[in-house]
Formats: structure tokens, sequence, C-alpha cells
């Protein structure tokens, strides 16, 4: 096992074991996370993932296949766990479902002297809503900032509280 590997499964082992902080570690300082949710320094990425360990405890990532190559780490795999919380979004919370959550990812890494210098991270946004019962309503006007909102909070929905 190489570095790569090695420092990317102690993040997944650490998240899962809800140790963020130790998980978020393996981070260097300078690293962005490019995610659906937008750029994301450390700070907002620990952020992002303490909201959803929060919401799902349980939640943990099954990887399914890996390729490292000097420095680099691709991941396929499953985010799993049970929504028992509830779930705060830039466009409202997701009142805790007891739903079950199994949701296909894509991550890659470089690491460098022991760090995850780069990180990119795809996933499905509107899977996790359907999954966890979550309602967009009629208005399906909605839809397209529940696609391109930032976690992080950057951004209102649109509506007639903000003059859309």
């Amino acid at each position: 096992m190489g570095e790569a590997r090695s420092v990317v499964e102690r993040f997944y082992q650490q998240f899962g074991a809800g140790d963020l902080s130790e998980a978020f570690a393996c981070f260097a300082p300078e690293c962005i996370a490019l995610t659906p949710s937008g750029a994301l320094n450390n700070e907002q990425h620990e952020a992002v993932a303490r909201l959803l360990k929060h919401a799902i405890p349980d939640g943990h990532m099954e990887l399914i296949r890996t390729i490292e190559s000097d420095g680099e780490m691709y991941v396929t795999g499953r985010f799993k766990g049970t929504h028992r919380n509830d779930l705060a979004t830039p466009l409202g919370t997701i009142v805790a479902s007891d739903h079950p959550l199994d949701l296909f990812f894509t991550d890659y890494f470089r690491v460098a002297s022991g760090k995850i210098v780069e990180c990119e991270a795809v996933w499905d946004r509107l899977s996790i809503v359907a999954q966890l019962g979550a309602s967009i309503g009629a208005d399906v006007g909605h839809l397209p900032a529940l696609l391109s909102t930032s976690l992080t909070g950057a951004g209102e929905p649109p509506g007639p509280e903000n003059g859309a």
C-alpha cells in the first residue's frame, strides 16, 4: 500500500468512526476541496462533514474501487447511513426521516508529504434529497437552487422572500 492509499483510507476510517478532527488532520492546510457544493477550504469542508455526520451519525464510506498511482488516488464507493437527525442545508432543514442513504460517490485525492493536498468529490445531491424523503414542494423553481447552492450557506433559494 502506498502513501496516498494509507492517508485516504485513514481519512475514511476516521470519518466513519466520527473522529472528524482526526479525519481532517489528513488534509494539508492549503487544500481546497472541489465538491458539488463548490470549492471548500478545510474549515468549510469539515463544517459540511459535521452537519452530515450529525444528521447521519452512522454515516460511513464503503470503498468499491480504488486506483493509486504516483501519489494520486481515485475512489468509487458508497456513502451509507441512516438519517437520524435533521440536516441543515442552504435551502432549509431536511427533517430527520430515519430513511437509509446509499449514495454513490467518486473521489480524487493527491497526497504529498503524508497530507491530502488536492481533493475532488462528486456525488448526486438530488439523490440525497430523494432518498431522505425530502420534498421540494410544487415550486420546482427551487430545483436549480438545490442543485447549485453551496452547502456552506452561500446563496439563497429563489422565492418571494428574496425577490424571485
